[in-house]
C-alpha cells in the first residue's frame, strides 16, 4: 500500500511540474478555467488547485468529473473542508458533461474511447491546453484484430503483445494527428518511468494555428493510417467528422 501511495505522490508531483511548463507556453500563461476529465479520488485536482491558486496565484475555477457518485461526494467534502472556495466536483460520464469554454482540459488515465470523449470535448470547448494520459486502447486494436490487413508491421502483430503497443501507438498517433488537425501543436511523450505504471504516455496540444493546406495533407494522413491498418474508424475523428 505505501509503495502505491508513493507510484501515485510520483505521477501527481511529475504530472505538477509538466503542466507548469506547458502553461509557461501558452500566450496568454493565464488558467482561469480548469477541468479534469476522470477525476476519481481527486488527487491531481487537488494538487492542481493548490498550485494554480496558491502557488502561481491565478484565479482559477477547477472542476473534476467523475462518474461514481461516492467519489464525487468524498471529494466534495474535502474542498469544502479546506475552504477551496473554486474547487468543485461533479458527478457524471466524459461524454455527458457540457462546458462552454475553458482553458485547460486534463484527463489521467480515461479507459480506451473515454480519452476521446475528453480531447473532443476541449477540441469543442477551445481549451488553450489539452493533457491527456491515454489507456486501455481496445477500440483500434479490435479493428485491427478483426481486419488483419497485411502490412509492413504483421510480423510483429501477429504477436498479441506487439499488437496490443501498435494499436496504442497507432491510437495515439491518429489522436495526435486530430489535434494538429484543428491547429494545436501536439507532443507525445514519457511523463513518469514505466516502473510506476504502465500509462505512462502524454498527448499534449497547446493551440495554435493551422492553414488549410495542412489541414487537408492530415487528413490524407489519417486516411492511409486507417487504410493501412484496416481502421474502418477511429472514435475521436468519427466525433469531429473528419
Amino acid at each position: 500500500m505505501f509503495d502505491k501511495a508513493q507510484d501515485n505522490y510520483r505521477q501527481i508531483n511529475r504530472y505538477i511540474e509538466i503542466l507548469s511548463a506547458l502553461i509557461r507556453e501558452l500566450d496568454d500563461k493565464q488558467i482561469k478555467s480548469v477541468v479534469n476529465m476522470g477525476s476519481g479520488k481527486g488527487y491531481l485536482t487537488f494538487a492542481l488547485y493548490d498550485y494554480l491558486y496558491n502557488v502561481l496565484q491565478m484565479d482559477t475555477q477547477v472542476v473534476g468529473v467523475e462518474y461514481r457518485e461516492d467519489l464525487v461526494n468524498l471529494c466534495e467534502g474535502i474542498a469544502k473542508r479546506a475552504g477551496f472556495s473554486k474547487l468543485n466536483f461533479v458527478q457524471g460520464t466524459i461524454g455527458d458533461y457540457q462546458l462552454d469554454n475553458m482553458d485547460l482540459l486534463i484527463a489521467l488515465h480515461a479507459c480506451d474511447t473515454a480519452t476521446d470523449d475528453a480531447i473532443f470535448k476541449g477540441i469543442m470547448a477551445n481549451a488553450s491546453l489539452i493533457v491527456v494520459a491515454p489507456c486501455c486502447h481496445k477500440q483500434i486494436r479490435r479493428e485491427m484484430e478483426k481486419n488483419k490487413v497485411n502490412n509492413s508491421v504483421s510480423f510483429l502483430t501477429k504477436y498479441g503483445i506487439f499488437l496490443e503497443r501498435q494499436a496504442e501507438m497507432v491510437t495515439d498517433g491518429i489522436r495526435a494527428l486530430v489535434l494538429e488537425y484543428f491547429g494545436y501543436k501536439t507532443k507525445v511523450f514519457e511523463f513518469i518511468s514505466d516502473v510506476h505504471t504502465p500509462k505512462n504516455i502524454l498527448v499534449v496540444g497547446i493551440k495554435g494555428r493551422v492553414n488549410q493546406k495542412r489541414r487537408e495533407e492530415i487528413k490524407g494522413m489519417i486516411r492511409q493510417v486507417k487504410s493501412e491498418f484496416g481502421i474502418s474508424e477511429q472514435h475521436l475523428e468519427k466525433l469531429l467528422g473528419i
